[in-house]
């Protein structure tokens, strides 16, 4: 199983305990698995476990006893009852139906039926990438009011979500690693949590140590760049006028640098009698260069 599915079934296995928490979740599987039409309230999904999440919701709120079926690979949860099914579709969607908000207020009234209501939105439409490979999660919708509220739920919550229209779908996202673990906490999912800061953990000093590593091959390739071209410099002057043309201090310093081609100008310093600092070895070296540039010039 991917994250993804993992967190979904975490998901479902969360059980509220409040008859309002328990309209709310169903308000979100109405609103993205469910068809009313004013006679029959029928929800469809490929989940089978999301399918009897719903009829175990469906029967203790309208005191039902449906199941959910299996017909050509989908599985479906039906009330034909027309007083259940209007009862149903008021409470969860509102008066009006699905001509009422977006989202109806008053299954989203309190903030535990807000996280109860995300929770069912991301269950029926929702993805979460792996940590290991990137921070992304999603809830993906094809009506643009209902994106822009259910964004608008999340970010009470201090989220920052985002909307993007991606084929003809309204996707509600988040990409932040910091805040996706803020959102498996408000939706319960507690155990996809642990993992996903886990696995963000170990990502994370993966990615430090690499920089790491490319720092000091790149401070190590910067060295040893420079002391070749100072070695060259060096020898140049040896193999024409000698180094005895140097001043004593700058004929030091060059015979330490052949000795010592690939030590940074710290440890080269180190090893001068009197040692001598970073930027005083700089100062020579840079000297020893500019004779040599005028020796080839003279030339």
């Amino acid at each position: 199983m991917s994250f993804s599915s993992d967190v979904k079934a975490e998901l479902l296995n969360v059980n509220d305990s409040a008859r309002h928490c328990k309209i709310a979740l169903l308000a979100a599987f109405v609103s993205f698995c469910g068809c009313y039409d004013g006679e029959r309230l029928v929800f469809v999904s490929e989940n089978k476990r999301l399918m009897e999440k719903t009829a175990d919701l469906v029967n203790e709120l309208a005191a039902l006893s449906v199941n959910a079926e299996l017909y050509e690979n989908h599985y479906y949860v039906k009330i034909d009852s027309r007083d259940k099914a209007r009862d149903l579709a008021n409470i969860t969607l509102g008066q009006g139906g699905y001509d009422s908000p977006a989202i109806n207020p008053l299954a989203v009234s309190s903030v535990c039926c807000k996280r109860a209501y995300i929770r069912g939105c991301f269950i029926c439409s929702g993805s979460v990438s792996d940590p290991q490979k990137q921070y992304h999660l999603e809830i993906s919708n094809s009506d643009y009011d209902h994106a822009d509220a259910l964004k608008a739920l999340i970010t009470s919550f201090g989220i920052d979500a985002k909307i993007i229209l991606r084929k003809n779908h309204y996707i509600v996202y988040i990409k932040e690693g910091e805040q996706i673990v803020d959102m498996l906490n408000i939706m319960s999912a507690h155990k996809a949590l642990l993992d996903f800061e886990n696995l963000r953990v170990v990502k994370d000093l993966r990615n430090n140590l690499n920089r790491i590593v490319n720092c000091e091959t790149a401070n190590l390739n910067k060295v040893v760049s420079a002391g070749v071209r100072q070695a060259e410099a060096i020898e140049y002057i040896k193999r024409t006028v000698g180094l005895g043309y140097l001043s004593p201090a700058l004929e030091e310093m060059a015979r330490l640098r052949l000795e010592y081609p690939d030590i940074s100008l710290k440890e080269l310093g180190e090893k001068l009698k009197p040692p001598v600092g970073k930027s005083g070895v700089n100062h020579r070296l840079k000297k020893i260069c500019a004779i040599a540039d005028s020796l080839k010039g003279d030339n």
